[in-house]
């Protein structure tokens, strides 16, 4: 019996224009089953989706870095896994100095920031909806208070983007963990904040097991959610290595894959179990 649904966002549940298709919109409305979203964006960035969506549950932002009540005004924070200010420090500085083409932002649980606005910075917003607060990384980051959750890398190649993961392992920063999203974007975020740490945190109050529960995702970061769920649901643009971890294969974001898997695998998974 399945009791409770996870779910990627970019690429599952939102369209290639980051939307939310109609059916999905209402699929959810009709679910009787909680929900909860897990995704690399920010509670800002999620906000509108879970809005419309009329979500109450808790949701996860910056992979598993910040697990959240959404509230009238500010996230109510359940669980959080911050960067390593002295580690991003290092890091930023390396990054700026090695490859200064690349388009590179950073999380706090409030604002994004950038030092330069380009055109990865300017995709983002408009995807997003958010506008970025300047600043200069190096004064900032001597803020004691700063707590940064996500710093995100974008470059212009895929070529690119495996040099500079490279660059950062071989830093041998600690507490960093480097995930790919999408083909030209990296995302630095703890070793702590995974989607399945974050799913299984969120199962701790509820009485539920991983074997209750259906995830949806077609990301990287996605793996190790879909390994642990009972129920794995793949979207169908997803790759070929993630469709493989799979136990339904539901279609495209681009064609509200995610409420064709609620109709055609949960629902009758369930009927059979009821």
């Amino acid at each position: 019996m399945i009791k409770y649904i996870f779910s990627n966002l970019d690429g599952t549940l939102l369209n290639q224009d980051g939307q939310l298709s109609e059916k999905d919109i209402a699929a959810v409305k009709a679910s009787p089953l909680p929900i909860s979203l897990i995704s690399a964006r920010s509670p800002q960035e999620m906000q509108a989706t879970i809005d419309q969506l009329a979500l109450t549950t808790p949701q996860v932002a910056f992979n598993g870095g910040l697990i959240y009540q959404p509230t009238d005004l500010f996230p109510m924070v359940l669980a959080e896994y911050p960067l390593a200010t002295s580690a991003v420090a290092t890091l930023i500085a390396a990054l700026q100095s090695e490859f200064s083409d690349i388009s590179l932002s950073a999380y706090d649980l409030h604002h994004w920031y950038t030092q330069t606005i380009d055109a990865g910075i300017e995709a983002i917003a408009k995807q997003t909806g958010q506008l970025p607060t300047l600043i200069n990384f190096s004064d900032q980051l001597q803020n004691p208070f700063l707590k940064l959750f996500k710093i995100q890398l974008i470059m212009q190649t895929t070529q690119q983007r495996a040099t500079v993961a490279d660059f950062i392992n071989q830093c041998h920063l600690p507490g960093l963990s480097v995930q790919q999203s999408g083909t030209v974007t990296l995302e630095i975020t703890s070793h702590e904040a995974t989607k399945a740490n974050a799913l299984t945190t969120i199962l701790e109050n509820t009485g539920l097991t991983v074997a209750d529960c259906a995830a949806f995702g077609e990301g990287q970061n996605d793996l190790a959610m879909l390994s642990l769920v009972g129920h794995p649901i793949v979207m169908g643009n997803a790759s070929d290595q993630i469709q493989m971890a799979g136990q339904f294969i539901t279609k495209t974001n681009h064609h509200s894959g995610f409420s064709y898997g609620l109709k055609k695998y949960i629902t009758k998974v369930n009927q059979k179990v009821g």
